[in-house]
């Protein structure tokens, strides 16, 4: 009896993997939004030609990955949902700025979204929305992120500030079918 079950067990696992229902033996975590912000930030006054700045925010991913097996490989993709810089004063003179996310460790980063002026009409706000998921297989298991911003273009001739707030979509997902068998 127990090798009639066990065969036929054998069989319908093969049956269900040669149709592709390997997702049978996938976990999948998601968050729809996590968000900071970063109240005071403080930028000096630009010097002459001083063309960039550059803001580092941590970003809390939390315990997303907790309910996957520890040895299982995991996938994780990040959707930048918005990243907004308030200020003090008029940052019309920011051609460009963006948003990445800094491999651990490293001074690597991952491109997550970019701002392009449109008008030169005053503003004290941009605001960076990505243009899609970034795969961070890496970084899966930290709990925060190091998201980095950097804006060029002519940058206020007074001290200032700014303050951030992001927001992104997480999802983590791992397959166990090579941990089962």
């Amino acid at each position: 009896m127990r090798l009639t079950s066990l065969r036929a067990l054998l069989l319908s696992a093969t049956a269900l993997l040669a149709t592709g229902c390997d997702s049978l033996f996938s976990i999948e975590a998601e968050v729809e939004e996590i968000c900071t912000t970063e109240p005071e930030n403080d930028f000096p006054a630009a010097l002459p030609l001083t063309v960039s700045v550059r803001q580092t925010l941590s970003f809390p991913l939390g315990d997303i990955t907790d309910p996957l097996p520890e040895d299982a490989e995991v996938e994780t993709d990040l959707r930048l949902k918005v990243f907004e810089v308030n200020a003090d004063t008029d940052l019309s003179g920011i051609e460009r700025a963006s948003v990445s996310v800094r491999r651990p460790g490293t001074e690597d980063t991952v491109l997550l979204g970019e701002y392009r002026r449109t008008s030169t009409s005053p503003t004290r706000t941009l605001r960076i929305t990505g243009s899609g998921s970034v795969n961070l297989l890496d970084l899966a298991r930290q709990e925060e992120l190091d998201f980095v911003f950097e804006a060029r273009g002519t940058l206020p001739t007074e001290d200032w500030s700014a303050s951030f707030r992001a927001c992104a979509g997480v999802r983590a997902e791992t397959n166990y079918f090579d941990l089962v068998f």
